[in-house]
């Protein structure tokens, strides 16, 4: 399994996004793994970026913190009838 960090500096109270490179087509779409009590997920939505068949999107996480603090947020692409994720995203949020 493939996994990526990447640290994010937010202001609290305001909405940021996370885009992340998925294949809808294929099935594989990416996955909250147990999201911190003080981010709130806003909306999920694929923002399609290539016209060929089976090509990869985007899909975007629009997400609150709703206090200061430091949170650790996993993301898993995988599909939804697999158990384990093909790879993972880690984004350490430092809310501010």
């Amino acid at each position: 399994m493939n996994e990526e960090n990447t640290s994010l500096v937010v202001q609290a109270g305001k909405r940021f996004t996370i885009d992340l490179e998925a294949i809808p087509g294929a099935g594989y779409m990416w996955e909250m793994i147990g999201p911190p009590d003080k981010l709130e997920l806003v909306s999920n939505e694929v923002v399609s970026i290539s016209k060929e068949i089976g090509g990869n999107s985007t899909q975007r996480f629009l997400l609150v913190a709703h206090q200061p603090g430091s949170y650790a947020l996993v993301f898993g692409l995988k599909r939804k009838w697999e158990k384990e994720p093909v790879r993972t995203n880690v984004f350490s949020i430092k809310a501010e």
